[in-house]
């Protein structure tokens, strides 16, 4: 037998799934305006494996930013069915609100690659200034600040050289 907290849980989804059903039917001209101008995130929400659902949030963002003009147009002219229907049967509607799903997409595939030169970008410039400073380290304390690293036979001695001029410039 269920106790008292088991009964609860198991009514609450059932509560929201009634209150949606409500406010669906109560919102209907908002719903298919919804409904139709969002299909954009909803492929992406089947699409998206990714860990946290990146995706998916990318082209909800920006879908709903192209569907938002179109409610804000119901919402102001009368939210009826005739003026849904109207603003689904415009084709600029249709571009709008799918171009802008593009667009999520658009972002959530080319924004990793931008990133990613600019962190190439920081690192590269972070070690220049520390070469820099390590130069101005060597002028004021001399090469005997270097570390002296361990040689045991001749094909170390050539890498350990190698390794060392590239690391540590020569005092000017």
């Amino acid at each position: 037998m269920k106790n008292r907290g088991q009964q609860r849980r198991a009514v609450k989804p059932l509560f929201i799934a009634i209150g949606a059903l409500g406010l669906l039917l109560l919102a209907l001209p908002t719903t298919m305006v919804l409904a139709i101008g969002m299909a954009p995130t909803l492929g992406a929400f089947f699409a998206d494996k990714t860990p946290g659902r990146f995706l998916t949030k990318c082209v909800a963002g920006t879908n709903f930013a192209g569907v938002f003009p179109s409610l804000y147009f119901l919402w102001t002219t009368g939210h009826t069915l005739k003026t849904a229907n109207a603003i689904v049967a415009d084709l600029n509607t249709w571009l709008l609100m799918y171009c802008a799903g593009a667009m999520g997409w658009l972002l959530f595939l080319s924004l990793p690659g931008v990133v990613a030169v600019f962190r190439s970008l920081n690192a590269t410039r972070r070690i220049y200034v520390l070469r820099e400073q390590q130069k101005l380290l060597i002028n004021e304390w001399g090469d005997n600040i270097l570390p002296t690293l361990p040689t045991t036979d001749t094909a170390q001695d050539s890498d350990n050289a190698a390794t060392k001029n590239m690391t540590a410039p020569a005092p000017n």
